[in-house]
């Protein structure tokens, strides 16, 4: 090929999850508007997801092994080095908990450079670049991870946001001057594997106060819980909505007025669109970046260590005030500008 090539070592699964794999794709996205082709690097597994990436254009290169078995980073990184062997790589992006300084090491010989993205800042890496875009995360959280060498990109100024949401940022900040509380949205990841969405509908459904209030709910047909939701929602009093496997999750969270989500990319996606949150860690690594968008003002994060006494019926009332809305909203917006995707490029092209 021509081009530089990249490649993405990332898995994906229900019980993973999928914020990995959009992070990595959205790198690749802007690496294809300027025609720059990328390949996904994956352990087998059993969703759909990974024929949809290649119905994008992508090609994804599985290694023998099945997601669900027992990661062993040997055999991977000899895998993997496999793979490369047979292809021209200017940059292997990696997006893995269970990838290390070990499996790193092994793949220099293929990899000039090698980027990782990151955000538990809990072990080494053999890396050129570091990237941990979420809030409250410093550089000193990797100065010791990582060669003297390495370039450390941290916080939401690298935020890897993808283009519907950039599209509609300006549209969606207008929307904001306007609205009262009138739609709520829950979104608690495509696989909410914790089954989230069934609880926070059941809460809601006790809060007489929600009458006049419409409540949607987005999750991915590979959820084990789907026909769970669906039946609560076809319970609930108020005006209801499901939606699966959007395509167009930007122009739905534009028409809402507040989210109850996941803290993850997902929630700086909502800080793009300048759309107040009631927040919740849904997972032990999502717990410092939930602390810090509490304390921002952008969210209501419901926790019982530091959510100021805060519960999921008392964050809603405190939204309903619309003053606390609009505050929320703007707090968000200027968290997230929306080119922080631009900001990583410049350093990997």
């Amino acid at each position: 090929m021509s081009n530089p090539r990249y490649a993405f070592r990332v898995d994906v699964s229900n019980q993973i999850g999928y914020g990995h794999f959009m992070r990595c794709l959205t790198i690749a996205n802007a690496l294809k508007k300027q025609s720059i082709q990328s390949c996904f690097i994956c352990r087998k597994e059993t969703s759909q997801f990974q024929s949809k990436v290649i119905e994008m254009g992508f090609e994804v290169l599985n290694l023998p092994t099945k997601v669900d078995q027992n990661f062993d980073w040997k055999k991977d990184a000899n895998f993997t080095n496999s793979i490369l062997d047979k292809i021209n790589v200017s940059w292997l992006i990696i997006d893995h908990y269970l990838i290390d300084i070990k499996w790193e090491t092994e793949l220099r010989k293929n990899c000039k450079n090698i980027m990782v993205i990151d955000d538990l800042a809990n072990r080494s890496h053999e890396c050129d670049i570091i990237l941990d875009h979420n809030l409250g995360r410093t550089d000193e959280s990797y100065i010791d991870l990582v060669p003297k060498s390495s370039t450390i990109l941290t916080g939401l100024k690298y935020a890897l946001i993808r283009d519907e949401f950039i599209d509609l940022r300006n549209e969606s900040l207008k929307l904001r001057e306007d609205n009262g509380l009138k739609k709520i949205l829950i979104s608690m990841g495509g696989s909410d594997p914790k089954n989230f969405s069934t609880k926070v509908l059941k809460q809601l459904s006790k809060y007489d106060f929600l009458t006049n209030t419409k409540i949607s709910l987005i999750l991915g047909t590979y959820s084990n819980f789907l026909p769970e939701v669906k039946d609560e929602l076809e319970r609930m009093q108020y005006e209801s909505e499901l939606y699966v496997d959007v395509d167009n999750m930007a122009k739905i969270l534009i028409d809402q007025d507040l989210v109850i989500g996941a803290v993850g990319i997902s929630a700086w996606e909502r800080c793009c669109l300048g759309i107040p949150s009631i927040s919740m860690a849904i997972a032990d690594n999502q717990i410092p970046g939930a602390k810090a968008f509490h304390l921002s003002g952008a969210s209501i994060v419901i926790d019982e260590e530091f959510s100021d006494g805060y519960c999921l019926e008392s964050a809603l009332k405190f939204f309903y005030n619309v003053n606390n809305l609009r505050n929320a909203s703007n707090i968000a917006s200027n968290l997230v500008d929306g080119d922080g995707t631009k900001r990583v490029l410049k350093k990997i092209l």
